[in-house]
């Protein structure tokens, strides 16, 4: 503990109890209380003794107040055993015992409380900050001291305020300036000496002079102030405040005269010892001992102090267990008395409503119980149904689209070519025509036979995803191979145009596919491109490698007329916008539609885009075959490309 907490803490100790403390006065209550006869008016003598001898003399502090507690409990006086017990709890945390302390002033508020002294109140609320505030909790103790000061606001009588206001100061010292402290000081000592209080007004005289050194004034000036505090405690016969006044004066002369504080730190603590103050005593020690030890040399007055404070600590451990162990079993002696007066009243009433509550409790658990079964029964099979409709639901959202699209793309993609094969030869125009047109009408049936063909196969395959659920089994496939397979499919047509296909994959590029979906994928997409190229036009296919994510893409472009532009945005979506579904515009039908499922099956992507010159271009991409979970050592894209020309 600093040496400011020590200070400010003790100076306040008991400066919630009323009454003066000259020797004068305690000589004549000590002579009413041996010549009273009444019970009463004795128990009230030695309240007023217990609280005079707070600020004089410990011991006889402590008999006085238990001698009235005594004697209250005997007369069944609540208010005296109330004041007692406040008395109590100040002899008990300067003995080092804090555990009594607080059970002794909770007790006295708790009695106070039930009586409804508001006054006896508010004091017992401050002395209970005063208790945190000596423990070392000084926003526990401001709390205190803020609830009191309110309860103070309401009172008839402002004698108390003076020592909440003091006790305030406390706390707020460590963070206010001096001039704010002085102001709650000016408070506090205009309402004490309205109430002639002098034990109050020689406190705050005393703080003063203790946080001017405190807050670094000059200490020549201060220790001559702290000479009249000193003077002044002695003349009135408060012993407290006088050690107090010492040890403050030793720590002042300790920056000019380590002698004169010596003299002084031994003057606080022969008063504290002799006047029974343990823990002044202790406390004055240890400030008087932590001061010298800093000193070079160091007195030897520093070893001897230490040795006493030694000493001390030792035998309060043992005070406090020896204590410690006669509370409880005096405690456990009341609770028992107390539990043997109650029992035989309370024993019939606590059975009659166990009882009650125990059949209460059984009817409500079996009431809960059955609701919570029928509520969790209904609630298991209502999800069941919603479960089984949701999936029935969604059968049926999925059959419906799937029949839309089957029978919207039989009709336009496999009604077509078969009903221009039926137009040429139903109409009869054939007969008429030469060896030449009809070779060019058996081409045109051709390449709408061929058309239709690869439309069906890819509705097979299709269907084979969609309806059977067929799983999707990749494996390695060669991607020139496969393109070849492709180009041989639509050779006639490229033949009969006439067209150059330049084609620019290498053979050792190998892709994860499924090598029959990879194929139907390469026929249409090259067909397309076959079919929308002009005369003697280009076809360019090439493959590039992306190392970054292990893909292969592919592009497959020609120069013909290019995709429309209404048209791009949706060229393989399935429910294509009004106006859209019956064009004959480039991949409008349905081989691209699936081309664009299958690829993304196989892990995939696949899209189409405008050249800048003249045509389009569609590309797909494709995990790359990693050999040993590595790249092999491939090219970036080939460099020579093998040219197939008519």
């Amino acid at each position: 503990m600093s040496r400011i907490q020590l200070v400010l803490i003790l100076l306040f100790l008991g400066s919630g109890l009323p009454g003066q403390g000259q020797v004068k006065e305690i000589t004549a209550l000590r002579g009413q209380a041996d010549a009273a006869t009444d019970s009463v008016q004795r128990m009230k003598t030695f309240v007023r003794l217990g609280k005079m001898y707070v600020n004089r003399s410990l011991d006889s502090c402590y008999y006085f107040s238990a001698s009235a507690l005594e004697l209250a409990k005997r007369i069944d006086d609540k208010r005296g055993e109330a004041e007692a017990l406040n008395i109590l709890a100040f002899y008990y945390i300067e003995k080092g015992n804090p555990y009594l302390a607080y059970k002794y002033a909770n007790e006295s508020l708790a009695i106070f409380e039930k009586l409804g002294i508001e006054e006896k109140v508010c004091e017992v609320t401050m002395n209970i900050g005063v208790l945190l505030g000596r423990e070392g909790k000084p926003d526990q103790a401001l709390s205190q001291f803020e609830k009191a000061y309110q309860m103070s606001l309401q009172l008839k009588q402002d004698s108390i305020q003076p020592s909440i206001i003091l006790n305030m100061a406390f706390p707020k010292s460590f963070h206010a300036t001096l001039p704010e402290l002085n102001q709650l000081y000016d408070k506090a000592h205009a309402i004490a000496a309205k109430n002639k209080d002098e034990r109050v007004m020689l406190s705050i005289k005393q703080a003063r002079t203790a946080m001017k050194f405190f807050k670094g004034m000059d200490v020549r000036q201060v220790i001559a102030e702290q000479h009249e505090v000193i003077r002044e405690t002695q003349e009135k016969g408060y012993e407290y405040l006088t050690a107090m006044s010492y040890m403050e004066m030793g720590n002042m002369f300790l920056q000019l005269d380590v002698d004169s504080a010596l003299h002084y730190y031994e003057a606080a603590i022969a008063l504290a010892k002799n006047t029974g103050y343990d823990v002044l005593h202790y406390h004055t020690l240890t400030q008087a001992y932590e001061a010298l030890k800093r000193q070079r040399p160091m007195p030897a007055k520093a070893n001897e102090y230490g040795n006493i404070l030694l000493e001390m600590s030792r035998q309060k451990q043992l005070d406090n267990q020896e204590e410690g162990i006669s509370f409880l079993e005096l405690a456990i002696k009341e609770k028992e008395v107390e539990i043997a007066t109650a029992k035989h009243q309370l024993r019939r009433t606590w059975l009659m409503l166990l009882l009650a509550i125990c059949v209460l409790a059984v009817a409500f658990i079996v009431a809960v119980y059955r609701q919570y079964r029928l509520k969790r029964k209904l609630a298991a099979s209502l999800a069941i149904t919603n479960k089984q409709l949701e999936e029935k639901n969604r059968l049926l959202e999925t059959n419906n689209e799937f029949h839309q699209k089957l029978i919207s793309m039989l009709s336009h993609d496999l009604r077509q070519p078969f009903s221009s094969i039926l137009m040429m030869r139903g109409e009869g125009i054939t007969e008429y025509m030469s060896k030449e047109d009809l070779l060019y009408v058996f081409d045109q049936i051709y390449q709408s036979a061929n058309t239709g063909l690869q439309a069906l196969d890819g509705l097979l395959h299709w269907m084979k995803l969609q309806v059977i659920g067929l799983a999707y089994s990749p494996s390695v496939v060669n991607l020139k191979n496969n393109i070849d397979e492709a180009l041989a499919f639509n050779s006639g047509v490229i033949a009969k145009k006439q067209l150059e296909v330049m084609l620019f994959v290498p053979e050792m590029y190998e892709v994860k596919a499924q090598r029959e979906m990879l194929l139907f994928v390469n026929r249409n997409i090259i067909h397309n491109a076959v079919k929308h190229a002009p005369e003697k036009g280009q076809l360019a296919i090439t493959a590039t490698l992306r190392d970054a994510d292990h893909q292969i893409t592919v592009c497959i472009a020609d120069n013909g007329g290019g995709i429309p532009a209404d048209v791009l945005p949706y060229l393989f979506q399935k429910d294509k916008p009004a106006g859209q579904q019956a064009s004959e515009s480039r991949g409008s039908g349905l081989a691209l539609i699936i081309c664009h499922e299958m690829v993304s099956t196989m892990d995939g992507d696949l899209w189409a885009a405008n050249n800048d010159d003249a045509g389009a271009s569609f590309y797909y991409s494709l995990p790359l075959a990693l050999v040993d979970g590595h790249d092999a050592d491939l090219p970036a894209s080939a460099t020579d490309g093998s040219v197939t020309q008519p």
